[in-house]
């Protein structure tokens, strides 16, 4: 989804609290945020949670925001500020006082983690548009980190097969992302 259409979809939800703007504003968010989440919580199950009570939050009490562009800056707040409190309530005292230094430095990289979540967001994305095949392919071997016999057993193809959708899917990565060559490379993603 392009800038100008989620920056309508926010306008449109906030000030008529529509049900499918707010459905678009999920959906374009939702990834990028859990992304951002993980990078406080290790948890990808208490990411997702608190993403999602975000999201409940925002659709039970709009905030009262006239610029529909700091939604975004909104709802990483919302997700950080939740974060926070998790790992404050955690554990006892001694946790928290050995995290307070951590915390310190994580707000430090706010606008680092922010960007992390939207390049992740955007590859995620690219990843979705590639073809069945060759996406099924790239995700068991990346994400899930499978090694090539693996995937060639679970999807009953030939290894050559599964190393021709690899190619395949990296090559269409590439050409799709090049323009994100230097933050991947900054980052370390």
């Amino acid at each position: 989804m392009n800038t100008s259409a989620i920056i309508n979809a926010c306008e449109k939800f906030l000030s008529n609290h529509d049900l499918e703007s707010f459905k678009l504003v999920y959906h374009h968010y939702y990834k990028s945020l859990c992304f951002f989440a993980s990078e406080y919580i290790k948890e990808d199950n208490l990411s997702e949670d608190i993403v999602q009570d975000v999201f409940t939050q925002l659709w039970e009490k709009a905030p009262g925001l006239e610029d529909a562009s700091k939604l975004q800056g909104y709802l990483y707040a919302m997700v950080r500020n939740k974060c926070l409190n998790q790992i404050r309530s955690i554990g006892h005292l001694q946790k928290y006082q050995a995290c307070e230094a951590v915390i310190e430095d994580w707000e430090s990289d706010e606008s680092i983690r922010i960007v992390k979540a939207e390049v992740y967001s955007e590859i995620m994305a690219s990843v979705e548009q590639l073809p069945a095949r060759a996406r099924e392919v790239f995700e068991l071997s990346y994400l899930t980190q499978l090694r090539e016999q693996e995937i060639a057993d679970r999807l009953g193809i030939s290894i050559n097969s599964v190393k021709t959708h690899k190619k395949r899917a990296r090559s269409i990565l590439k050409d799709e992302l090049k323009h994100l060559f230097s933050l991947l490379i900054i980052f370390r993603l």
